[in-house]
């Protein structure tokens, strides 16, 4: 992958953006049938819709894209039901009932698809990734916020659908989440949150215990998250569990020793940070009889 303009000669491209707490990017796809992508732009996420909108405009009215049959976009919020706006979106409050979709599809003339980023992320390692040929799975990103989406299916009938895995309830949890609840599991594993509690980044964090406790608190979500959707294998991503390898095997270990009566498979996703822009290109492939919202 490349960060040099890409002029298009193919007969038909795909464009991604993966809109991130922190940052977004912008990339290029050739075709659906593959994870291979040229960056055509990287900035920090502005945390004003309409500063947002004009970057991404920007950016894709100036990389001499042809034939673009579409853009998919990965937003680290909840998207409405009817897929064309954020509904909830406690670290990205102004995009909230915005029409996303529209304003994107005025400005640029191509058909615009809205999902949430862990749903982009599963849908990205289900096509290319450690979730292939796995009916029941899940995708849990773990950075700025603690998001997921599941996948059940059964032989033609697929179901993909985001959860707030984050704002689940922890019993004895005193702490106020951003999104204006009382212990939410994301008060101890959201990237946002941690810093502004401690003050400081998490690689700056000195506290001892911190580690234990994160990961005992996140195996606790994991193991509610199985044994409410009986899904077989999760796929880890997000900056904080792949800047920490660690963690994985520590949460495995964790998880094991909770869950009863079934197993859970925990594996980094193959595509670790691309796994989001990947996913929104491929989401334009996707049925939206197969996204719930």
């Amino acid at each position: 992958m490349s960060n040099t303009q890409f002029t298009s000669t193919r007969s038909s491209t795909y464009i991604g953006v993966d809109i991130g707490g922190t940052n977004t990017r912008i990339g290029l796809f050739g075709s659906q049938d593959t994870a291979d992508f040229v960056h055509i732009a990287r900035f920090p996420t502005y945390q004003s819709y309409k500063e947002q909108l004009h970057h991404i405009i920007v950016a894709i009215r100036t990389s001499n894209v042809r034939y673009l049959e579409g853009i998919g976009v990965s937003v680290a919020a909840r998207i409405a039901r009817d897929g064309r706006s954020v509904s909830v979106a406690p670290n990205l409050p102004d995009y909230v009932n915005k029409p996303f979709a529209r304003d994107l599809f005025e400005e640029l003339k191509r058909p615009v698809r809205l999902a949430h980023d862990p749903v982009c992320g599963l849908l990205a390692e289900k096509k290319f990734g450690i979730l292939y040929q796995i009916d029941r799975c899940a995708y849990l990103t773990v950075s700025t916020g603690t998001g997921a989406a599941i996948q059940l299916g059964k032989a033609s009938t697929t179901l993909i659908s985001s959860i707030e895995i984050g704002h689940q309830i922890l019993d004895g949890n005193a702490l106020k989440c951003l999104c204006g609840q009382v212990g939410c599991l994301e008060t101890f594993t959201g990237g946002r949150q941690i810093e502004l509690r401690y003050g400081c980044p998490i690689a700056q964090i000195t506290e001892t215990g911190f580690c234990g406790t994160f990961s005992d608190k996140l195996a606790i979500g994991l193991v509610n998250l199985a044994q409410l959707t009986r899904i077989d294998k999760v796929a880890l991503s997000g900056a904080i569990v792949l800047q920490n390898q660690f963690l994985l095997s520590m949460l495995q270990e964790k998880v094991n020793a909770i869950l009863k009566g079934s197993t859970l498979e925990l594996k980094k996703a193959k595509l670790g940070e691309n796994a989001p822009i990947v996913g929104a290109a491929v989401l334009l492939g996707i049925s939206e009889d197969h996204i719930l919202r």
